[in-house]
């Protein structure tokens, strides 16, 4: 259940927000906000353990009914199913039954609906390099937040003796970064508007709007895990190895913050299922990552261990490059993309050509 905003808010941002400034600014807030719940958790289960692991519990139970209830309020926000609700309506208003949506005069069997809605994701992911690519390093990114809940306590319980509760702590560094990197991103999209409005060509360039955050990024989490991995010693101070979370924080932040809104962007109505194929990957690494860190570091110790991560962020850094150049070529190649600007012309087309008529809402 978890996983459902994950994937849904994507689809919900294009829907309700047209322009891309406009998207861009809602899912750097999201992610600033999100990210805050891996990091937080710990830190709040490391405390309250000590009253008993149930408190953990009762604790998540509190938090997750709040969100419940806030989530009873959320309107619908897909224009299809905005527009068969008002279909529906206006039949029930009306004795000829006469109202039929755009929707409805195609295919509406069931398994057709089930097909589309459980095979578009899985087609997109191994149709779309778009999807495929970036879903592998989110997933990357996703995964290495889950080791480091296991890796820490390996790390700095053993190497310098601290406690549950002083090894939480230890992740407010993370934190901190991955907040930072929503006010790096909101600066650049100033400097984005800006040059917009100047006439600037490389603005035109939609690739140009959202990846160049995402190449800072990926050297950030990779220097962060060497630096985690080689400091982690006796002989070095304590807060030389925890201040590695800043980079490790703004790295994984900036990923996910420019590479969803740049999926967002480029399939719009078709992000949810783009998304959907995202959250899949990332959530098979965030559930096997953890149960690696104990048997790799007793191999291989801290330091080469932490440096095996690090060695595959580097090899991921060409992948938000890659589109930085090759971006619009994939996309004129692209079933999704190229279906989806056929939609866009002939909305457009209807609006200023077709008369509304009762008949088709």
């Amino acid at each position: 259940m978890g996983a459902a905003p994950q994937t849904v808010v994507g689809g919900v941002y294009a829907d309700m927000f047209e322009t891309p400034r406009a998207r861009g600014r809602v899912m750097a807030f999201y992610m600033a906000a999100a990210s805050f719940g891996p990091i937080v958790g710990p830190i709040i289960s490391g405390c309250s353990a000590q009253y008993g692991w149930r408190w953990t519990f009762r604790i998540d139970l509190m938090l997750v009914g709040c969100s419940w209830l806030s989530s009873l309020f959320l309107p619908e926000t897909f224009s299809r199913v905005i527009v068969k609700k008002r279909v529906a309506i206006l039949n029930k208003q009306s004795s000829t039954h006469s109202y039929v949506s755009q929707r409805e005069l195609q295919s509406t069997a069931i398994q057709c609906s089930l097909k589309e809605t459980l095979t578009r994701p899985i087609t997109m992911m191994f149709t779309e390099p778009i999807i495929l690519f970036s879903g592998i390093y989110l997933a990357f990114a996703y995964g290495l937040i889950f080791f480091c809940f296991q890796a820490y306590p390996i790390i700095f319980e053993g190497t310098y003796g601290f406690d549950v509760k002083q090894t939480s702590l230890c992740y407010l560094p993370i934190g901190i970064g991955a907040a930072s990197s929503g006010f790096v991103s909101l600066y650049y999209d100033v400097i984005y508007e800006r040059a917009k409005a100047q006439g600037k060509r490389w603005t035109t360039i939609p690739e140009l709007q959202r990846l160049p955050v995402a190449c800072i990024g990926g050297p950030c989490l990779t220097i962060s895990l060497f630096w985690l991995g080689w400091t982690a010693n006796p002989q070095i101070y304590w807060l030389v190895p925890v201040l590695s979370g800043l980079f490790f924080g703004f790295g994984y932040q900036i990923i996910f913050i420019s590479l969803l809104t740049y999926v967002t962007d480029a399939y719009k109505i078709y992000s949810a299922s783009a998304l959907a194929a995202s959250v899949i990957t990332r959530s098979i690494l965030g559930a096997v990552f953890p149960l690696a860190a104990d048997p790799m570091y007793s191999a291989l110790g801290v330091g080469w261990g932490t440096s095996v991560l690090g060695f595959a962020s580097l090899a991921c850094i060409p992948i938000p490059v890659a589109f930085l150049y090759a971006g619009e070529w994939i996309r004129k190649r692209s079933t999704f993309c190229q279906q989806l600007l056929k939609d866009e012309s002939a909305t457009e087309d209807n609006h200023a050509t077709r008369p509304v008529t009762p008949e088709a809402v």
